[in-house]
């Protein structure tokens, strides 16, 4: 499931880059949406696949059985009636489906968090040479035992940097940002000295010693890092041992504030982090303030908390 949402997450720059007029038969277009529905309807089916049937829900349920516009039949099984809610043992009314949940966190919010789970992911990697080896290695032998053909020049790898400003507006202020950036521009200033000396880059790069290359792989390595998700769930396994590589701790990275998480999410769920992070007392003292006084409060409280939400979290053990 996180294989499909990572894909699904790919099609977005295709989407976003789509020219209209340069395609004017709408083969690309077609080709794009071709490759959605299919992620999506793989993610569907696993969905369905992971669907539990309750023998209490059972005995109530029934189905519908339709014709379809093709003349097929369809039958949906499995449905209770509003009113055979009531039937269902004391207390169990949507118990065990979890599907029917509603998320901690708005699809919005979960993007916006786990754009900051890859800054930070980046950030550390750039400083880390021997773990972006490995991540680029891993990537590297995926892509030649999958067999996955991929166009280019003389040496075939593609690097897709990672756009987090549509998920994350004022990611650039960021602790992780303001790192990526930093080290970005170092690279560059070098860069651009070496072309102004006239000698070519490739051979400029010869000249390098083993660990400034080392160095600048983890650079454009981090850049391609993408964790950002509108699934919200704790980190998969591929993500986990990322930060654990790293020893991310994203509290390093990331704090509650209004702007980034505070305004996005309810009252009660303020209330709740409060009581969490800080004291019950504490978040008592603030049920008879309105949303906005709460923002600021809460801001206030959970300053130098450390306090995460679970999706950046790590499942490390300290």
């Amino acid at each position: 499931m996180d294989a499909l949402d990572a894909g699904m997450e790919a099609l977005q720059p295709e989407y976003e880059a789509y020219d209209e007029d340069a395609d004017e038969s709408g083969e690309l277009y077609r080709a794009i949406k071709e490759k959605a529905d299919r992620l999506q309807a793989q993610l569907d089916a696993l969905d369905e696949s992971l669907a539990v049937t309750y023998p209490d829900d059972l005995a109530i349920a029934g189905a519908i059985v339709t014709v379809s516009h093709d003349g097929q039949l369809k039958i949906e099984r499995g449905l209770i009636r509003k009113e055979d809610m009531k039937k269902l043992p004391s207390g169990q009314e949507g118990a065990g489906r979890s599907s029917e949940e509603k998320p901690v966190h708005s699809e919005k919010l979960t993007r916006m968090l786990t754009a900051h789970r890859t800054a930070a992911i980046q950030a550390e990697l750039m400083n880390r040479p021997e773990v972006a080896l490995a991540a680029l290695v891993h990537r590297l032998v995926m892509q030649v035992v999958g067999n996955r053909y991929r166009s280019g020049r003389a040496v075939q790898i593609n690097v897709e940097e990672t756009r987090l400003k549509p998920d994350a507006e004022n990611i650039e202020q960021s602790r992780a940002g303001m790192v990526i950036e930093e080290k970005r521009q170092y690279w560059k200033d070098k860069i651009e000295a070496a072309e102004q000396e006239g000698k070519g880059f490739f051979a400029w790069l010869l000249d390098q010693s083993q660990q400034d290359l080392l160095e600048l792989l983890a650079v454009c390595t981090a850049a391609s890092i993408n964790t950002v998700s509108s699934r919200e769930n704790v980190p998969s396994d591929e993500i986990a041992a990322f930060m654990n590589a790293l020893n991310l701790d994203m509290a390093d990275w990331w704090e509650a504030t209004a702007e980034n998480y505070l305004s996005h999410v309810s009252k009660d769920r303020i209330l709740s982090v409060v009581t969490k992070a800080v004291s019950p007392d504490r978040a008592d003292a603030m049920r008879g303030l309105k949303k906005d006084q709460l923002v600021i409060k809460a801001d206030e409280e959970l300053s130098g908390s450390r306090w995460l939400p679970d999706n950046l979290k790590s499942t490390r053990t300290h």
